[in-house]
């Protein structure tokens, strides 16, 4: 597929521009990946712009300075590559992007209204000193860059398939996104890895993405038992791309239902977000009692709590626990089973203790695997994520797939430790 972008591109005299994250995280994206793409295609001859989307997610809030210098430091020798932008990754390029700063970001790219820098570095400290993190930060055009030209081709440097389809399908498609009265004849549009499928932007990837059998919910499928999964938009693409491994079609006997997300604009004001929507579809379907497991996704408290401000995030754990204690109350007297677990935490550190600053990273702390009702098993200290779907298969007495690495935290095994 590189070789199909340089075929296309250098005979036409148009540029490449790698849009992707200027950060170590290896979440988001990864700026090697930037750096190794921005190498080989100049060393082709092609003219290379880089659009470099700022973390402060999954990194400090303002370390971009050091990770964009070291970024630059690495395309130094590469004749023909130079930074074309920087911006916040919350401007397209975060998959909880809004549409008015996608928007903004696209007025930057395809048409350069954006202010020029000389020096992006020092626009970066500017912005610190404003108040601003790294994912905030106001799209700024280098001196030379004077914006996407016809016939050059746009490469997304994602690691994730939920992560820039925003800003790609509205650069790609300016005109279906409202935003241009025609449409620019680009050479191509390509990803790293493949967007997902509800992103709806012909992309190209150098990658597919990983796909896998046997999960959770085909398990439970091929088991004949019947499964909903409840979930906020703004975390839709969690259940596509990770919880169902990859599957783009629903199993036999599962149903999802996706609850609106309120403008995240309003995230602070509104912490709960769509909390108590999805609790009421919840209750419901437990008294319609169509279905043997209910999985719901409260992803409210990782949202709040990404803006590194208490209040707020304390406000986001209460509305869950206000309706996790309404959704006990129904599981008890159904006899049913509870488990309350995370992936990873984002609200139970929220100030830096180098900096006493806000903390807006991804915590490695550890999660909580609660369960309440059912078994009457003591479960053990210490599990992983893993072992998750295994003890839920046991709960449902059926067999875990050879695939699944992990086992049931129900089951008495002499390397577990009890709680």
């Amino acid at each position: 597929v590189l070789k199909q972008i340089i075929s296309r591109v250098r005979p036409l005299g148009g540029a490449v521009h790698l849009i992707g994250a200027i950060t170590p995280s290896g979440i988001a994206g990864h700026q090697n990946h930037l750096a190794v793409l921005a190498a080989l295609l100049s060393h082709e001859g092609v003219k290379v712009w880089v659009h470099g989307a700022m973390d402060g997610v999954d990194t400090a809030p303002q370390g971009g300075i050091e990770h964009l210098r070291e970024f630059l430091d690495d395309i130094a020798g590469a004749e023909h590559a130079e930074l074309g932008s920087v911006f916040g990754r919350s401007y397209g390029f975060d998959e909880l992007s809004d549409p008015a700063a996608t928007a903004k970001l696209w007025h930057a790219l395809a048409e350069a209204e954006a202010p020029h820098t000389e020096y992006p570095t020092a626009y970066l400290d500017e912005c610190y000193r404003k108040g601003l993190n790294d994912d905030r930060i106001p799209p700024a055009l280098t001196s030379s860059f004077r914006g996407i030209r016809p016939d050059d081709a746009l490469l997304l440097v994602n690691l994730q398939p939920d992560h820039g389809h925003a800003l790609l399908g509205t650069l790609a498609d300016p005109v279906g996104a409202g935003l241009s009265p025609k449409a620019m004849p680009l050479s191509g549009v390509y990803s790293l890895v493949r967007l997902m499928p509800s992103a709806g932007v012909e992309a190209e990837p150098l990658f597919e993405a990983l796909s896998f059998g046997d999960s959770l919910a085909e398990t439970i499928s091929k088991a004949g038992l019947k499964q909903l999964t409840l979930t906020e938009s703004v975390a839709e693409a969690n259940l596509w791309n990770f919880a169902r491994g990859g599957a783009a079609n629903l199993f036999p006997g599962e149903n999802v239902l996706v609850t609106d997300t309120p403008p995240l604009t309003q995230a602070v004001k509104k912490p709960e977000l769509a909390t108590a929507a999805l609790t009421a579809e919840l209750l419901s379907a437990l008294k319609a009692r169509e279905h043997d497991i209910i999985t719901a996704n409260f992803c409210n408290a990782a949202i709040v709590g990404r803006t590194g401000n208490l209040r707020p995030t304390i406000g986001a754990i209460e509305a869950i626990d206000k309706y996790l204690g309404k959704i006990a109350a129904q599981i008890g007297k159904r006899g049913g089973t509870l488990i309350l677990c995370g992936t990873y935490g984002k609200a139970e550190q929220m100030t830096d203790p180098e900096t006493g600053g806000p903390c807006t990273q991804t915590s490695a702390a550890q999660v909580p695997f609660v369960m309440i009702g059912g078994s009457g098993h003591t479960l053990p200290a210490v599990g992983t994520l893993a072992d998750v779907a295994p003890t839920i298969l046991d709960l449902l007495g059926i067999e875990p797939p050879a695939i699944m690495s992990g086992f049931s935290l129900m089951a008495e095994r002499a390397d577990r430790v009890s709680a």
